[in-house]
């Protein structure tokens, strides 16, 4: 009753829940979402093949230690989760992180360019928004009432980024250094872990 599409990153479900099974669920999960990861965990491998035509990311079988979790997220990817995950706006708008290409504020009014062309609008303050980005690496506020994602950066030029919509949003003089630096340092990392896929 509280899903949400794209409201989670990963969704594990034990087989014999109560009133559903978690195939029940992992089955009305699938009719609205076909990509959110769902792993199993149980005491057998009774409903394997199940959760099998599930698409199901992972089969956890009880009693299961930490490093049998970690597995399951190695095994899931990073990167995969990474580019799923949400935050859920102070006003309980979700919004996926890697869909945003750039936030911006006029009028008391933040508006989220996402790369499905829908513009998410928020009556919330600039600085919970910039608080809730911002604690991701590559979000940065380049210039005044203004945060980039690094991702979405198609080309930087000296005073400016260009955005992979075309937008071109300025570097503030007075955080030059400091934001080119950033955006040098979300390159260098991103390339260690094998840049974008």
């Amino acid at each position: 009753s509280c899903w949400q599409m794209g409201a989670y990153d990963l969704v594990v479900l034990d087989i014999f829940m109560g009133k559903m099974t978690g195939i029940e669920v992992a089955e009305k999960l699938r009719e609205t979402d076909k990509n959110v990861n769902i792993a199993f965990g149980t005491s057998s491998n009774e409903f394997a093949s199940e959760s099998y035509d599930l698409n199901a990311c992972y089969y956890l079988c009880k009693p299961f230690q930490a490093d049998k979790v970690k597995a399951m997220l190695d095994r899931i990817g990073s990167d995969e989760i990474d580019r799923m995950r949400s935050v859920k706006l102070p006003d309980g708008q979700n919004v996926i992180l890697r869909n945003v290409i750039y936030i911006d504020c006029a009028s008391h009014i933040v508006t989220i360019h996402c790369t499905d062309g829908e513009n998410i609008v928020s009556r919330n303050s600039f600085a919970e928004i910039e608080s809730i980005f911002c604690s991701h690496s590559y979000f940065y506020t380049s210039t005044k009432g203004v945060i980039v994602n690094f991702y979405e950066i198609a080309q930087q030029k000296s005073d400016l980024f260009i955005m992979s919509d075309g937008t071109h949003i300025p570097i503030s003089r007075r955080k030059s250094r400091e934001t080119l630096d950033a955006f040098a340092q979300f390159h260098f990392s991103d390339l260690r872990k094998g840049g974008e896929q």
